[in-house]
Formats: structure tokens, C-alpha cells, sequence
């Protein structure tokens, strides 16, 4: 006779309870809650492009509220890879057919980064006409000229550029009467490659803020192309990124673009000339025009001690002879009936419209400053100084150089002196924008910001003749 024992028992129960606990419950579906669609509208707004897209597939509702194109006006795609940028922009422009603001950042190709292609060494083949293959050099695909670039993608089969150009022209074709914005920032993606400036020129006419740097190229090289964009683009008041400007372009710009409040200017390599930049008559136009408040002004050999204190003394000289407070003349002044002019509304206004604007003093517009010295000569504490009185109204400063820059200006400079001399113009400018800010005012612990160790840029070392280590 066999018996359990209660152990035993106890076991199986316990097991057949946990089999009862690990049979899994039929979950019923329940009706998605009636919510309004623009409280739907509301709560995707949040999500990114990308989580959009995801969204969208979850049901028919969602994905037809996804599909409001109020919801992709302003567009960020930032660290894609080539392949995935394309594809959001092929969705958008099925989405999107009024964008009022395009960023592309950060985004890059793993085949273009990793790409290299090999060069025949003409001088060693000439030896070796026998064998070819064994004496070949390679180099990175970016380095070619555009046409040779052209036909190596092309061999390769690499089509996004492509891609990329067809999606982008009929985005910005769509949205050419709504586009305001368009930043394009930080990308290894051969964009010279891509009708991106054909898109600027054709469809661009509403733009208003355009940036284009740091994508691994030269940004746009060429003054023609500068000069297309003024005359294509009318309504431009910032434009950033290192280009191809010369005091013939820069004049156009001033012309062309009345509303213009920031600007970068940054020396650039002609094909013919060498190296090209703004002359210091150039920047003092532009100075002049008495609009611009952001000024960047990147590594430019005009901007040096002497220089900046003679434009500063052409200010005071200006200040001199009263050029703040121009005289008018007041045609009402001589109207017969100019004495009953308060029973006559329309004589006074007029009169007063009539009236020219004063011009300001070239500089007093400039409110935000950023300065580079890596190549041309830096400014020591008498540049500084002249600098702060050139711009009276500066409300921030911002300077990037290092040791390197003075090292090769100054004979026998030490670190110690260096030093020294950081001090004295940190004290300075700081004082001065403490003054210019009151204490209690948050900014004005922000209003100046300086990096005088930054690493030892590629040129600096090319033109000093030798590789240096950083400093």
C-alpha cells in the first residue's frame, strides 16, 4: 500500500498552483478614450520626428492625426546617418508641404568617413609601367576635386547624394512660400555634391536665417555663389558660416539684404589668389551701415592692434563733428500757411515724416561679438582696449585663441608673460562690462567669455613650418 506523504502533497498543490498562476489572462481591448484631435495635435507636438513616424503605425487614428502637417513646420534632423536622413526627408516631403524652419545637424555617412581611393604615383609608375597595382597610393574620397568625386561615387555606386538632392528639392519647392529658416550644421556628408545651393537660389526667397558651417568643406567657396544667394534671397538678416567673401561681395550684401543683423566673416582660399578676406575698408563699411548687431569676426588679418585703434579713432573723429545729430531740413518750414501747422494735421506729419533718421556711429549697432585669433596677429591689452570703445553698446564677448597664436607673433615670448597678460585683459574687460552692466543684472557675469588655451588648429601648424605639440 503506497502512501503520500504530506510533504509531497504539499509539493503538488503548490505546483499546480503556480501553473494556475502562470496561465496567462485574455487582456480585453479597450476603445481608445474620445479625445478632442487637437488635444492629440498638442501632446504629438512633443515628440520628435523620428517617434513620430513610429507613432503613426500604432492605428488608423493616429496615424491620420500624424499626418497633420501643422505638426511639421519646424524640422529637426540631427545625428542620422546619411541613408536615414534621406528617408525622413522622402516621408516629409509627402508631410510636410509648408515647413517654416529646416535643421540638419550632426548627421554623417559611415561609407564616405571610411571611403578611400587609390592614386597612381605618376613618378614611380614611370619606373614600374609593368606592374601597376603594386605601386598605387590611397586617399580619402573628400579630397578630390568635384568632378573627380563625382565620377568615383558614380563608380561605386553611391547614389544618396542623389537621393538627397531630388527629396530636398521638392521640400523646399513645396514650402518655398513658408521657409524661413535653413541651418545646416556639423554634417560629413560631401554636401558639395548635392543641389543644396541650386535649392537656396531656386526656392529660398523667403528665407531670413541661413547657416551653413563646420561640415567638413569649405562652406560656400566661391564670391559667384555668395553673390547668387544675396540677389536670390532678399529677406536675409543672419547669415553664418565661413564663405567665400570679399569686400565686392560684402558691399552686395549690404545693398541686398537692407534687413541684416548678423553676419560672419572669415578669411577663405582662392583657387587663383591664395588666401582672400574683408580688407579693413570692407569691415569698416560694414560698420558704417549702422545694422548689424552680431558680428563674427573669424580669424581675420584686419583686426589687429594698430588697425582697430585707428578705426576707433575715426569714431571719435565722427563723434567730433556731430555725426549722431545730423541737420534736416524742414521743407514745411517754408509753406506759406507754415504758421497755422497745429490746425493742419497733415502739414505737421508731413513735416515729420520728412525728417531723415540720424545715422549712428559705425559700431554702436554691434551688440554680440565673436572673435578668433589663430593665424593673423592677435590683440594684446591696447587692442582690447580700442576694441570695447570701437563697440560701446556690446552686450557679450566671446574669444577663442591660445599661446601658439602669440608664440608666433612675438619674438621671445614666455608662457609667464603670457599669463601675465591674459590677467591684465581679463581685468580690464571685465571692469569695463561691469561698469556697462549693473551688478544685480544676471548678464553681466555672461557678457564676456574667453578661451586663450585652445588646442592648436591644423593651419597654425602647417604655417609654422613643423608639427608642434598643443599647448
Amino acid at each position: 500500500m503506497i502512501t503520500s506523504s504530506p510533504s509531497a502533497f504539499t509539493s503538488s498543490t503548490s505546483m499546480d498552483m503556480d501553473m494556475d498562476i502562470m496561465v496567462p489572462v485574455p487582456v480585453v481591448a479597450k476603445p481608445m478614450p474620445d479625445v478632442p484631435e487637437n488635444i492629440w495635435l498638442d501632446i504629438f507636438g512633443y515628440l520628435t520626428l523620428e517617434e513620430k513616424f513610429k507613432v503613426s503605425s500604432t492605428c488608423r487614428t493616429w496615424h491620420r492625426i500624424l499626418a497633420d502637417p501643422s505638426l511639421y513646420t519646424h524640422i529637426t534632423l540631427d545625428d542620422m546617418e546619411f541613408n536615414t536622413l534621406v528617408a525622413c526627408l522622402q516621408q516629409l516631403c509627402r508631410l510636410a508641404p509648408r515647413i517654416r524652419s529646416l535643421r540638419i545637424s550632426n548627421c554623417h555617412s559611415s561609407f564616405i568617413s571610411k571611403t578611400t581611393v587609390p592614386v597612381q604615383n605618376t613618378s614611380i609608375m614611370h619606373h614600374f609601367p609593368q606592374q601597376p597595382g603594386m605601386h598605387s597610393l590611397y586617399t580619402h574620397i573628400t579630397s578630390f576635386t568635384l568632378p573627380r568625386r563625382r565620377e568615383e561615387y558614380r563608380k561605386l555606386g553611391f547614389t544618396l547624394h542623389q537621393d538627397f538632392s531630388r527629396a530636398l528639392v521638392i521640400l523646399m519647392e513645396q514650402s518655398q512660400e513658408s521657409i524661413k529658416c535653413l541651418e545646416i550644421q556639423d554634417n560629413f556628408l560631401d554636401l558639395e555634391m548635392t543641389e543644396l545651393i541650386f535649392c537656396i537660389v531656386r526656392y529660398g526667397r523667403h528665407l531670413e536665417h541661413l547657416l551653413y558651417d563646420a561640415n567638413k568643406d569649405g562652406g560656400f567657396v566661391a564670391p559667384e555663389v555668395v553673390s547668387a544667394i544675396t540677389a536670390a534671397c532678399p529677406n536675409i538678416k543672419s547669415f553664418r558660416g565661413q564663405h567665400a567673401i570679399s569686400d565686392t561681395v560684402l558691399r552686395r550684401m549690404m545693398t541686398g539684404w537692407e534687413d541684416l543683423t548678423s553676419v560672419t566673416l572669415a578669411p577663405y582660399q582662392s583657387p587663383s589668389m591664395g588666401t582672400k578676406e574683408v580688407s579693413l575698408e570692407g569691415l569698416w563699411s560694414l560698420l558704417e551701415c549702422g545694422k548689424v548687431e552680431t558680428l563674427e569676426l573669424l580669424d581675420l588679418s584686419c583686426i589687429s592692434n594698430e588697425n582697430v585703434r585707428n578705426m576707433m579713432l575715426r569714431v571719435k573723429h565722427l563723434q567730433a563733428t556731430g555725426f549722431e545729430h545730423p541737420t534736416s531740413p524742414n521743407p514745411a518750414a517754408d509753406h506759406p500757411f507754415s504758421h497755422l501747422a497745429s490746425r493742419f494735421p497733415s502739414l505737421s506729419s508731413s513735416s515729420s515724416s520728412q525728417q531723415q533718421t540720424p545715422r549712428l556711429l559705425p559700431g554702436t549697432s554691434v551688440r554680440h561679438l565673436t572673435l578668433t585669433k589663430y593665424t593673423s596677429a592677435p590683440l594684446t591689452l591696447p587692442g582690447f582696449g580700442a576694441l570695447l570703445k570701437l563697440f560701446p553698446n556690446l552686450e557679450t564677448i566671446k574669444l577663442t585663441t591660445n599661446f601658439f597664436a602669440y608664440d608666433h607673433q612675438f619674438q621671445g615670448l614666455t608662457k609667464e608673460i603670457y599669463e601675465e597678460e591674459i590677467l591684465m585683459v581679463e581685468r580690464m574687460i571685465r571692469g569695463e562690462m561691469s561698469d556697462r552692466w549693473s551688478s544685480s543684472n544676471p548678464s553681466a557675469s555672461t557678457s564676456w567669455s574667453a578661451d586663450w588655451h585652445a588646442p592648436v588648429t591644423e593651419e597654425q601648424s602647417l604655417r609654422a613650418g613643423m608639427m608642434r605639440p598643443a599647448y
